[in-house]
């Protein structure tokens, strides 16, 4: 009995040692079979590498560099194979998938079998996941355990395309960015970095036939921060090969061409009066235009060795193709019935010259209007059906949606989260995201190539924060594209996730911590007391929190009922996963004479905007300084916002402060100016204050503060609409909104 319960014991022991050292694989292998025993790295171990491919040295180098680093062992290369301590790998033709790999690891030897390096290359990735996770450090690390257990897993990826893509038109970013981004992307092995060169705002690929390109200052971003000259591109592709990664250039026509067009007017449509027309900026369709756009994109095909040559074809308003004398006319040469006839006859004419190159182009799912060119992929984008629609067409797609895919999005709730552009995608929405469309058969199925992530960078300026928007939704995105639909499951993903961010954190990237969402909600006790409440997505995550704006740690209050709040108070609170604080969020309450107390509207938000209720504009808690679409803004359609404060008792008050949102941009105004009317009886009603509101020359909050001296039960408070937009602003003539929070009065 004694020496069955040891057996037992010892079995267990090694199980849960297995399971620590594979729970931080990802994406998540097809099958992980454990073995008996553990291999161990050490200044003896050796490659031998069965099958002559230059390639191999690539797929192994993560491993050999990491080891020396960090361990300071070198891998020696070895011309016998060895029965022990031995990395043995094999080139099989009966691993069908050309990146799948056979990883198996006994004591003894290492044995990786696959059809290409890079299936070498992604079994390299996974017993570096299987090693601790200080291996990704920098330094030299004493005493490091290099022992890993010994298993065997099958792997291989469920779709052939696995991206993500970086938009530097709007934002530049270095070239060292660009390779330590391109090191994050091959880790999860993920294998297209689809390369966002051209918009509207700048053209950052080097054009040596048209050098005016990447100089020229488009007049919607009057800055230029830069360009990739064609050397610097060129390493990149090769930085990005050898790990086994395949960059898609994007160059982006007929519209968001502003930039090319400021610098080559020339290629720009006119009116019958001869005046440029840019609306989208929008390439005019002339033959001249065409040869033009060939002209760089011969160009970026002799630099980039891509199979496929993204060619954008999105967002063109076709606004100056409708003026335009030129386009009239080639439309009636041509046969063409309409204007998405037009582009379509555009986007296929540079097809062809593309596919004389042995090349294919992918576009954005607008290509599939008036007609798709013959060879296209499509990039769905506007939803995951136009991908199915493609298929439909026996044409490829990649899945790149708004709904699950687009990074420039928030991903938490958290009214200090940095700026992104819009909307809501956060961790679990990512990795609930299903590249393949509803309603195909299996042979349209076979179309679908992956999933893509996409990340717009009109807010992102920086590396910090590009890595920050990307990760950790580029790991849940990894596993989407690799993994076997029936194996995802989020728990076991944050489980596996926790392990793997600890690398991340030795490589030092920015991630966000935001896994299981923190919400709040306010209720006012009898006495005008704050009860906040604090709540979790994940029910049994424990909340520690602090009230003096102090970051939480372990050994702050663990959250275990509404919290009483009597003065103004930053609330900072904290989940914790694996003993690690993450989601941190910040409240900010400030406590005033209006906190808590009924306040009345004349005319309901819109529902839309609407999601905190009326409560909202009393529970002394601020929205977020650069987004209005969280639970405490409250949003009016050309509507005046009007709204009455019942206090219980006459009150003496010296001032009111109001927060208004200002974003012409996305067609949010101020009000025109702010009126203070006070009763005694909520019958009768005085002007107490009355005060105009200035234009701001920024966007974001505005805060407007009014004093008097008064003593009064009901408050109201006036904000009439802006009016009309004003011309030459976005959506002039248009109503615009008034956006309001919290109301502070003292």
């Amino acid at each position: 009995m004694k020496s069955v319960l040891s057996i037992c014991i010892s079995l267990l022991l090694s199980w849960n040692l297995f399971a620590q050292n594979t729970s931080s694989i990802i994406p998540l292998p097809n099958k992980i079979t454990p073995q008996k025993g553990f291999f161990q790295f050490n200044e003896k171990t050796s490659i031998r590498t069965l099958g002559d491919n230059a390639e191999t040295n690539f797929a192994l180098a993560p491993l050999v560099s990491k080891l020396k680093k960090t361990t300071g062992i070198s891998l020696k290369i070895s011309k016998k194979t060895a029965k022990f301590n031995q990395i043995i790998v094999e080139f099989d033709n009966k691993i069908t998938n050309p990146e799948g790999y056979i990883l198996a690891i006994s004591p003894q030897l290492i044995h990786i079998k696959a059809a290409k390096p890079s299936g070498v290359f992604y079994a390299v990735q996974s017993i570096l996941q299987l090693l601790p996770a200080e291996i990704e450090q920098s330094t030299f690390v004493k005493n490091i355990d290099t022992k890993i257990p010994a298993l065997t897993i099958e792997d291989a990826p469920r779709f052939p395309y696995r991206g993500i893509m970086l938009d530097v038109s709007r934002h530049f970013m270095p070239v060292d960015f660009i390779k330590k981004y391109i090191d994050e992307l091959a880790s999860l092995k993920l294998n297209r970095f689809h390369w966002h060169l051209s918009d509207g705002q700048a053209f950052r690929f080097e054009s040596k036939k048209y050098p005016l390109l990447h100089t020229a200052k488009s007049p919607q971003w009057p800055t230029n921060e830069g360009f990739y000259s064609q050397n610097e591109m060129r390493d990149i592709v090769k930085y990005a090969s050898e790990r086994f990664i395949t960059i898609i250039p994007e160059i982006d026509v007929p519209a968001h061409s502003n930039a090319a067009l400021v610098a080559y007017p020339q290629f720009a449509c006119l009116d019958s009066t001869g005046k440029q027309l840019l609306f989208q900026g929008e390439f005019c369709p002339k033959d001249e235009s065409i040869a033009f756009v060939n002209d760089i994109l011969d160009e970026v095909m002799e630099i980039f060795p891509s199979k496929y040559i993204h060619i954008g074809g999105d967002e063109a308003s076709k606004t100056a193709w409708h003026k335009c004398p030129n386009c009239q006319k080639r439309m009636k040469d041509k046969g063409l019935k309409n204007i998405d006839e037009l582009q379509s006859d555009f986007i296929k004419s540079i097809e062809v010259h593309v596919n004389q190159k042995g090349r294919q182009i992918i576009g954005w799912d607008e290509i599939l209007d008036g007609g798709l060119a013959p060879n296209a992929t499509v990039m769905a984008w506007r939803s995951i059906e136009s991908g199915g629609t493609a298929a439909k067409l026996k044409h490829q797609a990649i899945i790149s949606p708004t709904s699950h895919c687009y990074l420039d999005y928030y991903q938490s709730e958290d009214p200090n989260e940095p700026l992104a552009f819009s909307g809501f995608i956060n961790l679990p929405k990512i990795y609930s995201f299903e590249p393949i469309p509803a309603g195909l058969t299996k042979e349209e199925e076979k179309y679908i190539l992956g999933g893509q992530a996409n990340l717009w960078t009109e807010q992102v300026p920086v590396g910090s924060h590009v890595e920050y928007m990307t990760f950790p939704r580029a790991v849940a995105l990894a596993e989407v594209d690799w993994s076997t639909k029936e194996s995802r499951n989020y728990n076991d993903f944050l489980n596996r996730l926790s392990s793997y961010l600890n690398r991340m954190d030795y490589r030092q990237v920015n991630y966000a911590k935001h896994f299981f969402e923190i919400k709040t909600s306010m209720s006012t006790s009898a006495d005008n007391t704050i009860q906040l409440a604090l709540s979790c997505d994940n029910g049994d995550a424990p909340i520690y929190y602090t009230l003096d704006g102090t970051s939480p740690t372990l050994q702050s209050a663990k959250y275990s009922s509404p919290i009483a709040i009597r003065k103004s108070s930053t609330v900072k609170a904290a989940t914790v996963m694996k003993g690690k604080l993450v989601d941190e969020i910040t409240r900010t309450i400030t406590y005033n004479k209006a906190t808590g107390h009924l306040m009345t509207l004349k005319t309901a938000p819109d529902q839309r905007y609407n999601r905190g209720g009326v409560k909202a504009l009393t529970n002394g808690m601020f929205g977020g300084e650069s987004r209005f679409g969280d639970e405490e803004w409250l949003g009016w359609n050309g509507l005046d916002f009007e709204g009455t404060i019942d206090f219980g008792k006459i009150t003496d008050i010296q001032k009111a402060t109001f927060r208004f949102f200002h974003k012409p941009s996305s067609w949010i105004w101020i009000p025109s100016e702010v009126q203070i009317l006070g009763s005694n009886d909520g019958v009768n009603y005085e002007q107490i204050a009355q005060q105009k509101v200035a234009v701001p020359t920024k966007e974001g909050v505005t805060q407007v503060q009014v004093s008097f001296n008064k003593s009064v039960k009901y408050l109201r408070i006036i904000a009439p609409s802006f009016g009309t937009i004003p011309a030459n602003s976005t959506g002039a003539g248009d109503k615009p909104w008034l956006f309001v929070d919290e109301i502070v009065v003292e």
